[in-house]
């Protein structure tokens, strides 16, 4: 009978796994939004909203820390299902269908404390050396909008670096992401900021994976979403006249 139970189990558990396939999504180290420390254990004010969301509608989901870029292609190759948290452009709309906000998140200048530069002003792109990190929506900004780019690192940490090392006069960054690397650098006193503009972070799902789930998947792990996500207050960085209070 034991046996007989067990085979039943087996079965159920099989049939379940077909019916709803883990959830692979690709993500990078980018606290505080999404962190794996050396024991492996995943954190972050987006990937817990989004742990949260998926077992809220019984689904199991797997986490993969890469390159940005590399999170970005392999599931435009179809070889993951969604990457995140990520900002909307149409580049991203060609493959992949953004969700509710995981995160919030604020395109930020930051420049030395020292410097008369003022980003809003329409002379600024033509005359001050800038620089985002690769793969982001906000490096792609720039280039569009037509700016001198001279950076482009991997991460904040290496942007904030070639800021203080004077390689570049201001750089386009994630608020929380870069908050965190300045308070860790201690380099609050000689940084400060400007607010470009207001853009919330969701996950891309891709289109492959959406099409062979029901219709209402998205809207409902948007649902759970807004009943998983944790409000956030970022440590000040002195903003500059132009800046506007807080509203990846």
């Amino acid at each position: 009978m034991r046996t007989i139970l067990l085979s039943f189990s087996l079965l159920y558990m099989a049939q379940a796994l077909a019916e709803h396939p883990t959830i692979r999504l690709m993500t990078q180290q980018q606290a505080p939004y999404n962190m794996e420390d050396e024991r492996g254990r995943q954190s972050g004010l987006a990937l817990d909203a989004v742990r949260c969301a998926m077992q809220r509608m019984g689904r199991t989901v797997q986490f993969q820390f890469v390159p940005w870029v590399r999170a970005q292609n392999t599931v435009k190759a179809g070889q993951a299902d969604g990457f995140f948290p990520a900002s909307q452009n149409s580049e991203r709309d060609s493959y992949a269908t953004i969700s509710a906000t995981v995160a919030p998140q604020q395109w930020r200048w930051y420049l030395l404390s020292s410097s008369q530069a003022d980003p809003l002003d329409a002379d600024f792109r033509s005359h001050y050396k800038v620089g985002a990190y690769l793969g982001s929506n906000m490096m792609q900004w720039l280039k569009q909008s037509g700016y001198m780019i001279y950076a482009a690192p991997y991460n904040h940490e290496q942007l904030l670096r070639m800021l203080l090392a004077g390689r570049v006069e201001a750089v386009l960054a994630s608020d929380l992401a870069m908050q965190e690397a300045i308070q860790k650098s201690g380099a609050e006193n000689r940084i400060r900021s400007t607010l470009q503009q207001d853009k919330p972070m969701g996950l891309y799902f891709s289109h492959q994976f959406l099409a062979h789930e029901s219709s209402d998947f998205l809207p409902a792990f948007n649902r759970e979403l807004a009943s998983c996500r944790k409000p956030s207050s970022a440590a000040g960085i002195a903003p500059s006249g132009n800046a506007a209070s807080r509203g990846g």
